[in-house]
């Protein structure tokens, strides 16, 4: 079995009933789901491949924003899709992440995650502000396509200056369900997690 069907497996797991079994989310996929894909950038922005059991493939993309930022996005990790977007389409993001470990002080890494275009202005499909633990989970972030996109006109991005601080990026899905699909039915992250991450970043605009 390859390592591409190992994780979507894995993954079909993790998002069911969204996903039945490895070949549906096959068929879905916008990117492949390995860690090495993802790239990052940015002033002060560091990275390296680590080996970690802990997570689905056995290997993370870790970044390292070495000081806060402006803009959250000023150091932020990124995978583009490989196959093309219709108007209307629903996407689920979904990937592994992990704080490692978060700032001195902190519970929790705060990481505003987008589903965007790859090019200036940058328009945002679906965002989500995310409270990364320092435990393996599955973070979620769900758009609706408002026009057609050509392959690597989207991307993710995972924006990381709000704190100087590491996180460790696994395996990543884009999922596309096609039109109509009822986002309601899409996996969300922990409700309270995603209150805290709010709080925090307006907290952090109050300063």
């Amino acid at each position: 079995m390859s390592l591409r069907h190992t994780l979507l497996l894995a993954a079909a797991v993790a998002l069911a009933p969204v996903a039945s079994h490895a070949q549906d989310l096959m068929s879905r996929s916008l990117t492949a789901p390995a860690a090495d894909q993802w790239q990052s950038s940015g002033n002060g922005e560091s990275h390296k491949l680590v080996k970690d059991d802990g997570v689905r493939g056995g290997w993370a993309y870790q970044v390292t924003a070495a000081k806060a930022g402006q803009n959250p996005w000023d150091v932020q990790a990124n995978v583009s899709t490989d196959r093309p977007v219709k108007n209307g389409d629903v996407i689920l993001l979904a990937f592994w992440a992990k704080a490692a470990p978060p700032p001195a002080g902190a519970a929790a890494i705060s990481a505003p995650a987008a589903i965007q275009e790859a090019a200036a202005p940058y328009t945002r499909l679906g965002e989500a502000n995310l409270s990364i633990t320092p435990d393996w989970k599955l973070y979620y972030v769900a758009a609706t396509a408002t026009k057609d996109y050509v392959p690597q006109a989207l991307n993710v991005s995972v924006q990381l200056a709000s704190a100087a601080q590491t996180v460790d990026l696994g395996p990543v899905f884009l999922l596309d369900y096609g039109p109509g699909y009822n986002l309601a039915s899409l996996p969300v992250n922990d409700p309270e997690a995603a209150r805290a991450a709010e709080e925090a970043a307006r907290t952090k605009k109050k300063k």
